[in-house]
């Protein structure tokens, strides 16, 4: 294994520029934790900048006078290899001394690949109190079993996202005053569309449509469909997972029957639940469960489900229409975890679940708001004494009162105003 092939700056000292990209807001959070013995754990959806991210922490490193030859970068992306083997070959070619013996960097590229890697990068950080070690997976790896176990207190884990909509906006050079969002509203309508159509992901920014969907269903999609979920789980019908994503780009935030499933696919329910278990941990579904102050009855009422990003929603489903993708978009932003359907046929999009502080946030996407818009929100707002409420538009900005009750009603392009009507205290506007 020619290990200088994925350590360049070996040979000059310097990251090549094409690895750095551009800095995320992500960075100045995880390079706090480098001075930490843990080890950092970035997980996420492939092409979100894991790889990048790594780049510009090596650069970084190099630039405040790490020795070339202390940072060791690998991916399993690219090649399988055992560990011991590895770190064996890069301590007798390249560090000429036992890695215990100095302060040394490892980055692990894609280490989901790397059968038992829990116990093995244990045993690593165990036996070496200077090694600084820094691994990346396409999946919720943190959440697979043995992960916790072997690893418990020993690595803070980061959820890498793609673009959120203010990122985007800065990768794209666009100067907007959130203090002032109505002046900017045709641009940010424009930007807005281009985002949900990219879903965030940066190679995709520049792409035209034919393109950009060739490259979400075959390099994010079919990729992790075909390729790393079937080398994770044992699974002989990766066809039905593509399948299952496109029933829900079909129709996001569709209640998730497993009975129904079973009857059109002609599948039995344990596996259809099974693969979508498999989804999710691709980090490509997000499913939100019907909101009860008990956990465990909601765990057992109805679920909705959604895709995770826009763009696999419109990549699958071109013709789908704006409001359903925005509702998407608003539930995927705000880590939307709850809804509401009551027996008596209430819904309401999303219950948010703020610090045991809730905000029920309903979005209507219609030249109208009328008072059946409202009434089901003011009637959760009255049985569980919450004195505010958000709706999110297409059009209407105002604030809609009943007695001592409020909800703000916000056009869908205002995302810094109803990001902070989110994160706002309860009680309080913004």
């Amino acid at each position: 294994m020619e290990l200088h092939n994925f350590n360049p700056w070996w040979q000059d000292g310097k990251v090549p520029t094409e690895f750095i990209g551009e800095r995320r807001k992500i960075f100045d959070e995880v390079t706090q934790y480098l001075d930490q013995r843990q080890i950092l754990l970035f997980t996420g959806l492939r092409r979100v900048g894991k790889t990048t991210l790594m780049h510009q922490i090596i650069d970084t490193l190099l630039r405040k006078g790490v020795h070339p030859y202390h940072i060791f970068y690998f991916s399993f992306d690219e090649a399988r290899f055992n560990l011991e083997e590895l770190i064996e070959q890069y301590e007798i070619e390249i560090l000429k001394e036992d890695l215990s013996k100095e302060k040394v960097f490892l980055f692990l590229d894609e280490i989901q690949k790397m059968r038992d890697w829990p116990s093995k990068v244990k045993i690593l950080y165990d036996l070496n109190p200077k090694l600084k070690i820094v691994l990346t997976g396409s999946a919720q790896i943190a959440m697979w079993k043995g992960t916790r176990e072997s690893l418990a207190g020993r690595y803070f884990d980061f959820v890498i996202q793609p673009l959120n909509f203010e990122e985007y906006l800065g990768f794209r050079k666009v100067e907007i005053d959130t203090s002032r969002e109505k002046i900017f509203e045709k641009e940010l309508k424009r930007h807005m569309a281009g985002f949900l159509r990219t879903g965030g992901f940066i190679e995709a920014l520049d792409m035209d449509e034919r393109m950009l969907h060739k490259y979400i269903k075959e390099s994010l999609l079919e990729r992790v469909v075909f390729v790393d979920i079937p080398q994770t789980f044992p699974l002989d019908m990766p066809a039905l997972l593509l399948r299952l994503l496109t029933i829900t780009a079909s129709r996001p935030g569709f209640y998730l029957d497993y009975r129904n499933l079973s009857n059109d696919l002609k599948i039995d329910q344990r596996t259809i639940a099974n693969y979508i278990s498999y989804l999710e941990y691709a980090l490509f579904l997000q499913k939100l469960y019907n909101y009860s102050r008990n956990l465990l009855t909601s765990e057992k009422k109805v679920k909705k489900l959604y895709p995770s990003n826009t763009a696999f929603t419109l990549a699958l489903n071109p013709q789908a229409p704006l409001s359903i993708v925005l509702e998407q978009f608003f539930v995927n932003a705000l880590g939307a975890r709850f809804f509401l359907k009551t027996p008596q046929k209430e819904e309401i999009d999303i219950i948010h679940n703020r610090e045991a502080q809730l905000l029920p946030v309903e979005i209507k996407i219609k030249e109208q708001i009328g008072k059946e818009d409202t009434k089901k929100l003011f009637k959760f707002m009255e049985r569980q004494q919450l004195h505010r409420a958000l709706l999110i538009t297409l059009h209407t900005d105002t604030t809609i009162r009943k007695e001592q009750y409020a909800i703000e009603a916000i056009p869908y392009w205002r995302y810094w105003s109803i990001m902070q009507r989110v994160s706002a205290p309860p009680g309080r506007s913004c």
